[in-house]
């Protein structure tokens, strides 16, 4: 069983800008209504979202009330609705994509000069017709090389591509045309993300047996990309859902190529990879079919970050020269408890992005629910020996139960303030591991080197917490959570964490080699190494989504925490 993910499925630079815009000031502008002209990106399941959070598509300029705000979309538009858009009272956010704007100019440049513009591309289409006002609506389009024949003659041509284009007939139509006219200026629009990920799919049918093609089915490249796979021999499926895929076909092959259009989530291509996982996983070997089930078990109801959590505490412990056993066991408790009941009361959060943990959790909210209990009870038990553990312990289970209720000074929820779960879980975490295990002994000692080790532990909770956000990215912009990387950008986000790691790495082996961490902690920087060595994994793509992926997170974790009992 293999599945290989193309590298360029998903967003593409103006679908981002324009998607980022969008989100960004519906959080931003709440007391003004928000309107996209059209809708921003050919994709039902972004667009619902949106709707949730009240931006609502309008088809004509009229149709905006005057102090409203109107998004203008990737695809660009008329110089007309321009132009009308202008004389009302509305603000415009022009979300247009700079490769469109720029075969906007080169249209109305030449056609200024005289050349008669072509354009190859589906006629009917918003960037299609937005182009031809560049030519006061007098340019050509062309979907098809028997089209060409029936074009009026003219003196000079321009020859430019909707950037969506399949290139390669795109080049076709070019020198056809080239032999039909006298003069004739070609411009290769075609954008480099829709050539790059066409090209990609023609390389994939060499090594895979079938194609599965993410993307709502009104979108032109990403019928493109299907259209390419079936061409390529390939058995294609396009799909916008993962509950459209059919176990029964999938199961007939061993390799599958996935992709994805432009306007596509890469949360919904995780949606995709993951059902394709769980359904191709029943072809592997019993040894690894177990391990797999109980892995993504594991991930699915918060085991396997509760056991992260308890890896931190045996390291914590072990720093602080602390016997770790009673300490990881309240901390695994502690935090499974806090993430699988504020998993079941933020379900409608998670419905569209992770609708499988969503279900799950439905289905079995009653047991989860009486095993968020019984955790939050033996965490007390295990505290209660020591006075001052046991109040900390019900002074943070009440801090993280409260967590998405709203508070009545604040008027909104924790997890509604910017970047709160990015700072809160690590310093959590930090704290449960770092600090709290020395109050589970008499008399309580505390140093200012304790408090190094909490910083050390959270700083490492919060480069785990940032790497799930960074996958997530997309799908929190969309439900309205203000992470860190959201606001930082995913761009700065990268840096601050290679940064953090590599300042982890030298912060380790300084400390080993001093005598101040012992030295079985030099271990704990070969896995930092790999921990940076991911970041960059999942920067460039280059790691598709899985359980195995999202299990070595904290994984990553349970090497350190393994590692600190050889010393």
């Amino acid at each position: 069983m293999r599945i290989c993910l193309a590298k360029k499925a998903g967003f593409c630079m103006g679908v981002k800008r324009a998607v980022d815009l969008v989100f960004k000031t519906a959080r931003q502008r709440k007391n003004r209504p928000v309107f996209t002209l059209g809708p921003i990106i050919h994709n039902p399941q972004v667009l619902h979202l949106l709707e949730k959070q009240g931006v609502k598509i309008i088809e004509d300029p009229e149709q905006a009330p005057p102090g409203s705000i109107v998004v203008i979309r990737a695809h660009g538009v008329s110089l007309e609705i321009k132009n009308r858009l202008t004389q009302k009272k509305v603000v415009v956010i022009d979300a247009t994509c700079p490769r469109v704007l720029k075969v906007q100019q080169l249209i109305k440049q030449y056609y200024q000069k005289g050349y008669q513009p072509i354009i190859v591309g589906e006629r009917e289409h918003p960037e299609v017709k937005g182009l031809c006002s560049y030519a006061q609506n007098q340019a050509w389009s062309v979907g098809s090389e028997e089209e060409i024949k029936n074009l009026p003659q003219a003196q000079k041509v321009l020859v430019v591509a909707q950037t969506t284009q399949n290139e390669r007939l795109f080049k076709k139509i070019a020198e056809l045309i080239k032999k039909r006219y006298l003069e004739v200026k070609v411009f290769n629009t075609v954008c480099n993300s829709t050539h790059e990920r066409q090209e990609e799919v023609r390389k994939m049918a060499k090594k895979v047996e079938a194609l599965v093609v993410v993307g709502g089915k009104m979108s032109g490249n990403t019928r493109r990309l299907a259209q390419i796979g079936s061409e390529a021999g390939l058995k294609t499926y396009h799909i916008e859902t993962e509950d459209e895929i059919s176990p029964k076909e999938i199961r007939k092959f061993k390799t599958i190529g996935v992709t994805a259009g432009a306007s596509t989530p890469y949360w919904l291509i995780r949606r995709v990879i993951f059902r394709l996982e769980d359904i191709l996983s029943r072809n592997i070997p019993l040894w690894w079919r177990v391990p797999y089930k109980l892995t993504k078990l594991f991930l699915l109801t918060n085991f396997w970050a509760a056991w992260g959590g308890a890896s931190l505490a045996i390291i914590g412990s072990r720093l602080n020269g602390l016997n770790p056993n009673r300490a990881a066991l309240i901390a695994f408790t502690y935090l499974w408890a806090m993430h699988v009941l504020n998993h079941l009361t933020n379900l409608e959060t998670t419905r569209l992005t992770d609708p499988t943990r969503v279900r799950f959790y439905e289905k079995n909210w009653i047991l989860f629910s009486i095993l968020g209990v019984i955790c939050i009870l033996i965490s007390l038990e295990l505290s209660k020996p020591w006075p001052i553990a046991f109040f900390t312990m019900v002074f943070l289970i009440i801090s993280g139960l409260i967590y998405n209720i709203e508070i009545p000074i604040l008027k909104r929820k924790l997890k509604d303030l910017p970047a709160s779960k990015t700072i809160f879980v690590p310093v959590a975490w930090g704290f449960v591991s770092g600090i709290f295990p020395l109050f589970l002994k008499t008399p309580v000692s505390f140093s200012f080197w304790s408090f190094w080790i909490f910083v050390y532990l959270s700083a490492l909770a919060f480069i785990r917490t940032c790497c799930f956000d960074l996958l997530d990215i997309q799908g929190d912009q969309m439900v309205g959570r203000e992470t860190l990387p959201i606001i930082l950008g995913e761009k700065n986000s990268f840096k601050l964490l290679y940064v953090m790691t590599i300042a982890l790495i030298v912060f380790t082996v300084l400390l080993a080699f001093t005598g101040y961490f012992p030295k079985y902690s030099l271990f704990y920087s070969v896995i930092l190494s790999f921990f940076g060595l991911y970041l960059y994994q999942i920067e460039k793509k280059y790691i598709r989504p899985g359980v195995l992926s999202d299990a070595l997170i904290d994984g990553q974790f349970m090497l350190m925490a393994a590692g600190s009992f050889y010393g």
